[in-house]
């Protein structure tokens, strides 16, 4: 039978806190808001490639100095967290040996270290359902970030139009934006049922955010964005009972897709039609062929190569030459991890991502018969295999991987301290 849940848990609440934690717990909210502004803003002062201060390095500064604040006490000892600060000492250990040290620290370990520095945090701070979908709320926020950039953008014609060229351009953001528009999407399920809490105004700035996000993800046709948002979409719907209640989502937002179709429907058969023949060659493409390469350089690699890599976070001075003539860094975080941390980085990646999973299968099985709960578990299911799936293809930003491990560790940590409660509010 299922029933709606009782917030009652143990632990610190937010009420609780002490003071210095109150101010982190309100300054977290700002992360997913710096983030997006970043990531869309960050080629419209500066190329990156050629140096020099931008909106990034600034972001990076600023989530580093949370993270001096929220120091090493307030991590709490858990299997995932634990496993998370090994995979980080040994990529630092990696990242000394490589040919270009301060390269593979700053493009590369950095944004692996403040990614999943944000899942203890996460953890650490949430305790209460309505702070959760707070945190949703900011992810929106950030989210309408992204989709003011490019529409701006396609009344600008500034940035990259990638793919099809004059087509639909990206602004001050990279290729993989949209990936974070499906990531955010994921957890408007979640959003929308507590819909009721929120005034008018922020109930039409939801919905037209939602509509923009789909709309840009499907236009932008970034197939890793597709795919991560299709098969996520799909794992929600299979673990939620409000199949009905999603359907008429899922056709309102159709609907809306498909009354403003006319004013993108050039663009996007133009697109379309492009991708699809990029799709029927694949063997041609550059991350299809990478993964190979490496295979090759780990069955010629001596065993210290193929147990801890070479060059990692700096995969374009010799993988890229070598194999591409060109400075190509390695695009999936498979391949990249495989290559530059060998068989002992990418099976604690792998581990990663399997303790993650196995820890949210124990946490539905307390919360399956409470609907809210386990809608929650089902954003959580569905964005933990989109992340998974996307990584196959891509690397994604430090907002990306930010917003991903600060969701997984918000909702780990309010369930691993929720308790249900009978109706006369006794602790099962």
């Amino acid at each position: 039978m299922i029933r709606e849940y009782k917030d009652k848990v143990t632990g610190n609440d937010y009420l609780n806190m002490s003071k210095s934690d109150r101010l982190l717990f309100k300054a977290l909210f700002f992360i997913p808001l710096i983030n997006a502004a970043a990531d869309s803003t960050i080629y419209y002062f500066v190329d990156v490639n050629t140096g020099g201060l931008h909106s990034g390095i600034i972001r990076g500064l600023l989530i580093l100095l949370f993270l001096a604040f929220f120091g090493f006490r307030r991590v709490l000892k858990t299997p995932v967290t634990i496993h998370i600060a090994v995979f980080l000492i040994y990529l630092a250990v990696l990242t000394f040996f490589s040919s270009r040290m301060v390269y593979s620290f700053t493009n590369g370990y950095l944004k692996w270290f403040v990614g999943l520095t944000m899942f203890p945090v996460g953890y650490y701070f949430f305790r209460r359902y309505e702070s959760i979908v707070k945190l949703i709320f900011y992810l929106a926020i950030g989210a309408s970030f992204v989709c003011l950039n490019l529409v701006v953008a396609q009344f600008t014609g500034f940035g990259i139009s990638a793919y099809v060229e004059n087509s639909f351009y990206i602004g001050g953001a990279g290729v993989g934006i949209t990936n974070q528009l499906a990531f955010v999407l994921l957890t408007f399920p979640v959003l929308l049922r507590s819909r009721a809490r929120f005034s008018r105004v922020e109930k039409w700035f939801v919905y037209i955010v939602g509509v923009l996000s789909i709309v840009f993800v499907i236009v932008a046709m970034k197939r890793a964005g597709l795919i991560g948002l299709a098969t996520g979409g799909a794992i929600f719907f299979g673990f939620t009972k409000s199949k009905k209640r999603v359907l008429k989502y899922v056709f309102l937002a159709a609907l809306a897709v498909i009354l403003t179709f006319p004013y993108y429907k050039d663009i996007l058969l133009e697109r379309y039609e492009t991708r699809r023949g990029q799709t029927e060659n694949y063997e041609e493409e550059g991350r299809y062929k990478e993964f190979f390469y490496v295979l090759e350089e780990f069955k010629a690699g001596n065993l210290g190569q193929k147990l801890f890599g070479k060059e990692p976070f700096n995969t374009g001075q010799y993988f890229g030459v070598k194999y591409f003539s060109h400075e190509r860094m390695i695009h999936g975080d498979f391949s990249s991890m495989f290559y530059g941390s060998g068989l002992v980085g990418i099976l604690l990646y792998l581990m990663l991502y399997g303790m993650i999973l196995f820890q949210g299968i124990n946490y539905f099985k307390k919360v399956q018969n409470y609907m809210i709960l386990r809608e929650l578990m089902a954003s959580y299911f569905s964005i933990l295999c989109a992340t998974f799936l996307i990584s196959a293809t891509g690397s994604g930003t430090i907002g990306e991987k930010c917003l991903v491990f600060l969701y997984l560790g918000a909702v780990s940590g309010y369930l691993a301290h929720y308790r249900p409660i009978d109706n006369n509010g006794i602790t099962k």
